[in-house]
């Protein structure tokens, strides 16, 4: 964090905590970044900005924000930041300005180091003007860190939190939520995130802790109420931040609702979510009996390196009778826990459970010379590369 805390000025009481006038917001010295590219070459086009703003109900458009920008990106680093924000801008605005750019990075699964910095020069100017939720944002920033900020920052950081806190701000209880859950205290998060929706349960901040609270339900197990959770989170969420409530909701309906499931699964997967290509390859394998589109998903996983999408692979070509696939395939997984043998035990269980089939490549391979024990045991040679993957 480049800059220093919010600091407030004579009272400490709850009406000073929404007053602007109370609010010293302090620097560190400029910095300065390395060159960047012209604003107008890497900022999105005028009708997904528009689209974004449609679904923050913001009265704010491209027209309007589209210099706003332009002048802050432009004097990132410089010390006479001033006069980049009009003066009819609200603290609210320029929130509003932090969470498109927020917006256009999951929507578009990219990161622009310039806009980061952007984003975070807008979330400290909304501080600056007394802005609760960027409060709550930079002081959770210095408690993820607080190896990097001095134990005044740190215990600063704290008493807003606390004071936040005693507000029934919104945020800072779901942040608070959040900080139990990474700290493993699924307990105080729960607590946390039900007070929450106590005063926010239709925003899509409330999706976000729905589909966290119907994780910790899983974990109970209170599939009723995970399965209520996950349903409340996808429709009160963009798909993007809660890609998890759709991989989890679709597992509980994996033997009920197969079809449920698949649909749910394939959301997960159009997210990049990783986990869904697996679950995908076996669903379309196991119960549709699609062979050929199980390959295509358990081929993205094999992109990635995931072991048991192997596996899935090397079965449905089994079942499709492509020997000469399955036999690369098996090859190329002996090389892929060379280079990760974390994943040995996971291959040496498959080696077990299907020394028929690697025993039947014998007799449909041009090579018949394929022994079960030569993958069993051989883990010395060239580690796998990208070069020498799957290569199906």
């Amino acid at each position: 964090m480049r800059s220093s805390l919010l600091r407030f000025e004579g009272t400490n009481s709850r009406s000073s905590m929404n007053s602007k006038a109370s609010l010293c917001f302090k620097r560190l010295a400029s910095f300065k970044l390395p060159n960047r590219p012209p604003f107008h070459e890497v900022f999105p086009q005028k009708t997904l900005v528009n689209r974004i703003l449609f679904e923050l109900d913001s009265k704010l458009t491209f027209p309007k924000l589209y210099p706003v920008y332009e002048s802050i990106y432009n004097n990132l680093g410089h010390s006479d930041r001033e006069n980049a924000l009009p003066k009819s801008f609200t603290a609210s605005d320029v929130m509003i300005m932090k969470k498109v750019l927020e917006k256009l990075r999951h929507r578009t699964k990219s990161t622009n180091r310039n806009f980061i910095a952007l984003e975070n020069e807008l979330l400290e100017k909304a501080a600056e003007m007394g802005d609760n939720d960027a409060i709550g944002l930079l002081a959770y920033s210095v408690l993820k860190n607080p190896q990097k900020n001095s134990a005044e920052d740190v215990a600063h950081a704290k008493s807003l939190i606390k004071q936040l806190y005693q507000m029934n701000h919104s945020l800072t209880l779901k942040l608070t939520g959040d900080f139990a859950w990474r700290s493993d205290d699924f307990t105080n998060a729960e607590s946390y995130y039900k007070r929450f929706l106590e005063f926010e349960n239709d925003t899509f901040r409330a999706g976000e802790v729905y589909g966290q609270l119907g994780i910790l339900y899983l974990r109970k197990p209170d599939l009723k109420e995970a399965e209520r959770c996950f349903l409340s989170s996808i429709s009160l969420a963009p798909r993007e931040n809660v890609v998890k409530s759709y991989y989890h909701l679709a597992q509980l309906y994996m033997e009920s609702y197969p079809l449920k499931a698949r649909s749910l699964m394939e959301s997960a997967a159009a997210e990049g979510f990783k986990e869904s290509f697996q679950l995908l390859g076996f669903l379309e394998m196991n119960y549709f009996q699609n062979y050929a589109k199980s390959q295509q998903w358990f081929k993205l996983g094999m992109e990635l390196f995931e072991v048991d999408c192997y596996i899935g692979y090397f079965d449905s070509c089994v079942k499709m009778q492509k020997w000469h696939l399955a036999k690369k395939c098996l090859e190329t997984m002996h090389l892929l826990v060379q280079k990760n043998t974390a994943q040995y035990p996971a291959y040496e269980t498959f080696l077990k459970s299907r020394e028929d089939k690697i025993e039947a490549l014998k007799l449909h391979s041009t090579n018949p010379h394929i022994e079960v024990s030569k993958y069993a045991t051989q883990m010395r040679g060239s580690p796998a590369t990208k070069r020498n993957t799957w290569g199906l």
